[in-house]
């Protein structure tokens, strides 16, 4: 009989919760998540405070549908309840008014495609251009996907070559949607042209109800989070919470990891297998990430709360369940308006403030477009000036009004005079100082997987010690960004832990694939629908 094996998983994010989760498979394995702060969740935190009466979050997510390790670990542990169904994505300018609504109830069809070429005025030839690089993406060798692994995004697709007005419909496109970059691999790009405009083969798991092609959490993520940790809890995983790790010390002779920690000392502190679910600075500074000189490229995102005693007319259409892109903010903005009957569930609102817009950016440092400053220039005033400004809401006094009971991601995000206490923190990133002696400090950035960066993986040089999150590369065709990436990356991270200690249990590794006869299929008529579009709108740019 096996003798009982001491597991460490450093993080309590998503990929660190579901490591835990599948290695509670195995009652043989005790089983130790050490956490750096005083709860899990990592960029998924957000929560209402009742205190202050208002939802406090890092980011507001949206989660595909072909999401199979994420939705995977839900189903297993009975939360897939906690997720509601997208009626639609709208795409919109808030300097014109034109806007698309998207439906996510179904893939997307050549019509919308068109409507979103002429209401949004894009050049047909420039889009025309990208759906062959699509398509000829679809049939790409493994050999040609591994060349485009280090190629820049921007120039396989000859972004530089579109119009202006189209290149930055592009551009805000993948900002928002994915976090990518023109700078990114290439690969991550086109798989994400993939993602939306062809059928993919979906997960078996998905939320009762309405069918969805995207599905947002019905109540404060966190609360989300707190269920997954009680499941855990009850299969017998223990919590080390405020433990930063400070560094790793491993027994070439025992075979044996002890981990060293801020705070209390741990009960027992030496490990027969670890998992690193940390930001990759943290993997970067402990010398386990192989062939890496430097840390990747990170940029600034965050979540802003607007408590609202009523719907402003410029935000009427976009109540409900849609989720809604703005594509001339500069700060690349995705919104969306909460309330009772939209997406929450369970969540009592205030009467004074029964109504809250719920605003992520994703590229602060560009420069605004009220004060023409990039997000760290700014005062949290005009932060929240500028984001309502961005989304349409052009009377001032309209603004301020809004701003009374609003708040800019508490969760990551200081402006401090005291920020050199934040300095020794691996993960921080710090703005500039202001003239009142004031700075922006980010304690958790996104990660953009650029064209130079190495692939990274779960296994490590250091025997027992493995890798997980959103840095890792995952197995599939089709890279899915953000919280499935760094899902199936715990699932990986888990396996690689079973066979170390050579357990038959198998991870379900399943992932997304490409409804390859239909998807083609579209390909051809997106393509044809395109060159008959050249012809009919003459006032497009050619």
């Amino acid at each position: 009989m096996r003798t009982t094996k001491e597991i460490a998983i450093v993080g309590g994010g998503i990929s660190g919760l579901v490591s835990a989760f599948e290695l509670s498979e195995d009652p043989s394995l005790d089983i130790t998540i050490i956490e750096g702060s005083d709860s899990c969740g990592g960029k998924m935190k957000g929560y209402y405070n009742e205190k202050t009466n208002r939802f406090e979050e890092h980011s507001i997510r949206a989660l595909g549908s072909t999401y199979f390790a994420f939705f995977d670990v839900l189903n297993r542990a009975d939360l897939l309840h906690t997720l509601t169904a997208v009626d639609d994505y709208k795409f919109y300018e808030s300097k014109t008014g034109r806007k698309v609504a998207v439906d996510r109830t179904d893939s997307l069809k050549l019509e919308t495609f068109k409507e979103l070429v002429s209401t949004f005025d894009l050049s047909v030839t420039d889009m025309l251009s990208l759906a062959r690089k699509i398509a000829a993406h679809v049939n790409a060798s493994d050999k040609e996907r591994e060349e485009q692994a280090h190629l820049k995004a921007g120039n396989v697709i000859g972004i530089d070559k579109f119009n202006e007005h189209t290149k930055q419909f592009i551009i805000n496109w993948f900002g928002i949607l994915t976090g990518a970059r023109m700078e990114s691999k290439a690969v991550d790009i086109m798989d994400s042209f993939v993602l939306m405009f062809l059928p993919m083969k979906e997960s078996p798991h998905l939320p009762p109800g309405k069918h969805s092609k995207s599905y947002c959490f019905n109540r404060p993520t966190s609360e989300v989070v707190a269920m997954l940790v009680e499941k855990l809890v009850s299969r017998g995983v223990k919590f080390q919470y405020n433990k930063r790790l400070k560094n790793i010390h491993h027994d070439a002779i025992s075979g044996k990891t002890r981990l060293e920690t801020s705070g209390e000392k741990i009960p027992n502190n030496t490990f027969d297998a670890c998992i690193m679910a940390v930001p990759h600075e943290v993997m970067w500074k402990l010398g386990v990430l192989q062939g890496v000189k430097k840390p990747f490229n990170d940029e600034w995102s965050f979540g802003t709360q607007f408590a609202m005693k009523q719907i402003p007319k410029a935000f009427k259409d976009f109540a409900g369940k849609s989720y809604n892109l703005s594509f001339d903010a500069p700060w690349n903005i995705v919104f969306q308006i909460q309330h009772q009957g939209a997406f929450w569930k369970d969540v009592n609102f205030p009467e004074e403030k029964p109504y809250n817009l719920s605003a992520t950016c994703s590229s602060p440092f560009n420069e605004g477009a009220l004060y023409g400053k990039r997000f760290m220039e700014c005062t949290p005033a005009e932060v929240k000036q500028e984001i309502l400004f961005q989304l349409g809401i052009t009377s001032e006094e309209e603004r301020v009004a809004l701003m009374e009971h609003a708040v800019i991601d508490p969760v990551y995000l200081k402006y401090t005079k005291d920020w050199e206490k934040y300095s020794t923190l691996e993960t921080a990133e710090f703005g500039i100082i202001q003239d009142d002696g004031y700075r922006w400090v980010n304690l958790s950035q996104i990660y953009v997987r650029s064209a130079e960066d190495l692939e990274i993986h779960s296994a490590t040089q250091r025997k027992g010690i493995f890798l997980a999150g959103e840095v890792v590369s995952v197995p599939g065709r089709w890279k899915i960004p953000t919280m499935e990436q760094a899902s199936m990356s715990g699932k990986q991270a888990a396996q690689e832990i079973f066979t170390f200690l050579e357990t038959d249990i198998k991870v379900n590794m399943e992932f997304a694939t490409l409804l390859s006869t239909k998807g083609f299929k579209l390909m051809e008529g997106i393509l044809a629908g395109l060159t008959s579009l050249l012809k009919l709108i003459p006032h497009s740019k050619k």
